[in-house]
């Protein structure tokens, strides 16, 4: 049945050891400390789930309640919605092959993009609970890192300060090119506005943030409607295909997500461009596309050592 579409209403010990010093440093860092007030930080999850229920019918408030999903308490949103993460881990006795950061959302319009995270988050929450669960990577989520965006009434690529998250991150060419490109190349677009300064938004902050303490070994990020796949990073990780998608490069752009993590950070930077912004693939090309990148991570990304 088609699912509804996303419309508004190392060594075995060491790498175990890496996992958990990875996890304390993702919980120090959004985590309260021990004589820290936490009841305040359930109810704003709670309600971004009904929120994002009510708005989304491919979101189900129970499920996405079910995530217990993590809300960072150093970061909001611009209108003060938490901004959520979930890790996916592999059985405790197996360590990771490696780690991969998902991001959905960075544009709050971009429904099927938001939608499609939501349910392969969920597809590999189901993976690592069963009993004999393949799941060979250290998955962290970021399912929805515009929330603003998507929330507003109708919903916008921006946030709430009407930046365009993905040109306002700190590449090294920033301060220099970033709005100069952007009245050149874009003809000041609002659209494509990347901000007053690099990572000038709490959203960009809190990637950026997340980047530098989960040192991934890749990042995979959903878009759409170009209906292509684009990659940014070293050459060793390039795809060819995933799913029905097939790469064809955008170019990356002072302050994009590719260009930052991808030429500077020099992290392997996957983006899948979905073909509609408003409809979702068929349920066989969903699941094509996780198998396919499950594929791709196992025959190109080299894990990073690691000296704790």
């Amino acid at each position: 049945m088609m699912p509804p579409m996303p419309i508004r209403r190392t060594h075995k010990k060491q790498g175990i050891k890496n996992i958990a010093r990875i996890a304390l440093l993702i919980h120090a860092a959004w985590w309260p400390h021990k004589n820290a007030h936490t009841a305040e930080a359930k109810p704003s999850v709670t309600q971004l789930c009904q929120e994002w229920a009510d708005t989304l019918r491919t979101v189900d408030q129970a499920v996405c309640q079910g995530f217990d999903l993590h809300a960072s308490l150093r970061f909001r949103s611009v209108e003060q919605r938490p901004l959520v993460f979930k890790e996916v881990l592999p059985p405790e006795q197996r360590p990771p092959l490696g780690r991969i950061l998902f991001i959905g959302g960075i544009h709050g319009d971009e429904y099927a993009a938001i939608s499609i995270t939501y349910l392969w988050l969920q597809q590999l929450l189901n993976k690592a609970h069963q009993q004999n669960s393949d799941l060979s990577y250290h998955w962290l989520f970021l399912p929805l890192a515009n929330p603003d965006g998507l929330f507003q009434a109708p919903a916008i690529r921006m946030n709430a300060n009407k930046v365009d998250l993905n040109r306002n991150f700190p590449s090294p060419d920033w301060t220099a090119s970033a709005l100069k490109t952007w009245k050149k190349h874009y003809r000041a677009n609002p659209r494509r506005y990347p901000g007053p300064k690099p990572a000038s938004e709490p959203e960009t902050q809190w990637m950026v943030q997340m980047i530098e303490r989960f040192r991934p070994d890749a990042i995979i990020s959903v878009h759409a409607p170009y209906g292509l796949l684009d990659y940014d990073g070293p050459e060793h990780a390039r795809p060819t295909q995933i799913g029905h998608l097939k790469r064809r490069s955008l170019g990356t752009y002072p302050g994009s997500l590719g260009r930052y993590a991808g030429e500077h950070l020099n992290i392997p930077v996957l983006t899948l461009e979905l073909r509609s912004a408003g409809r979702m693939p068929d349920p066989q090309q969903i699941d094509q596309m996780l198998k396919d990148l499950e594929q791709w991570a196992k025959a190109r990304i080299r894990q990073q050592e690691e000296d704790f």
